[in-house]
């Protein structure tokens, strides 16, 4: 089978596309036949040499697909041919997911109703992040009006439909006319393009000077300084990443010349969730539901084929690609 490994870290051209054996199973297994592979920013990390959790080389990336089960491998739970959805939370942070086929533990896949649309499933990963985060991540702020930086892209996207899903305003940036354009085709109240507008400025003339109080940040960087301008009184940062880097500037320093409003930073990872594994649970059960209730529809912009993973990682650090981005083995 064909899939794509990484022997050493680097860039996207570090991604190389292998044949290796198929997966052999093990009492207890079963084997997924892929369909559609979600490129993430773990990913990126990973690939790299930039993650945290760093998984010995040479490793096959990969944090989320949908499939069929090519063999059930007498599994009472899952039969051949039943379409799935699993994430490598569900095998362990295994990863091996850029790849024709998977062997995973039986428990590991989350069946899925035949209706489902299998391209737009394998984003749904980014919705059971933006679940945590508006669940616990922001727990305790009122939501009534939020702030998304990097509104078009695939959190962005799913931040922005679960948030308007609770009835929340919706303030949303971008880097581009495009970007803003395709975030309030999808709903989103106010979309700017950071590079043109004052942001705060904007921010607070939307609101009527009172600010927003949710801002999901995932910049860190200096970002936090004009985020706790544009907050509302007892508002909350949710701090997810840090494509920007780590801030230099004093942030207590800043919380402290912002004290009128009395703001607040959470920082926040999917891995504290390991620890809580019945909140993880409940997010993919309510994220799963919405999806074949057809609540939600993932952003599906870009389908490549798995070779083509290089240019994948290309696109999304490029910045230029909307929604999620997909690999088609």
């Amino acid at each position: 089978m064909r899939a794509i490994q990484i022997s050493e870290t680097g860039g996207p051209e570090v991604l190389r596309l292998v044949e290796q054996p198929m997966p052999q199973l093990k009492p207890g297994q079963v084997l997924v036949k892929t369909h559609a592979i979600g490129v993430a920013f773990p990913d990126m990390l990973v690939r790299s040499g930039r993650y945290p959790w760093m998984p010995p080389l040479p490793y096959v990336p990969g944090n989320e697909v949908t499939g069929h089960i090519a063999d059930a491998n007498a599994s009472t739970r899952l039969g051949k041919g039943q379409p799935v959805f699993f994430t490598s939370w569900d095998m362990g942070f295994a990863g091996g997911l850029y790849a024709e086929y998977v062997a995973v533990k039986d428990t590991a896949p989350w069946p899925l109703p035949d209706h489902v649309d299998l391209d737009e499933a394998a984003a749904i990963f980014n919705y059971i992040v933006a679940s945590l985060l508006m669940e616990h991540g922001a727990r305790g702020a009122e939501a009534a009006t939020v702030l998304l930086h990097g509104v078009s892209g695939g959190m962005g996207t799913a931040l922005a439909e679960l948030a308007l899903l609770k009835g929340s305003k919706v303030i949303g940036t971008a880097g581009t006319d495009d970007k803003c354009a395709f975030a309030l085709s999808r709903g989103v109240q106010h979309a700017l393009n950071y590079k043109t507008a004052n942001v705060v400025d904007q921010v607070l003339r939307l609101t009527d000077g009172r600010g927003v109080d949710v801002v999901y940040n995932h910049i860190a960087g200096n970002s936090f300084v004009d985020d706790m301008k544009m907050l509302a009184p007892l508002g909350l940062i949710v701090s997810y990443a840090v494509l920007g880097g780590m801030p230099q500037n004093d942030l207590f320093r800043g919380m402290r010349a912002e004290i009128g409003r009395s703001p607040a930073v959470r920082v926040i990872g999917t891995h504290v969730f390991e620890k809580l594994p019945h909140l993880r649970r409940a997010a993919c059960e309510k994220v799963l539901a919405l999806h074949a209730a057809g609540k939600i529809k993932p952003a599906v912009t870009t389908r490549l084929p798995l070779e083509q993973a290089a240019q994948a990682h290309r696109l999304m650090e490029s910045r230029e690609s909307l929604g999620k981005i997909l690999l088609k083995p």
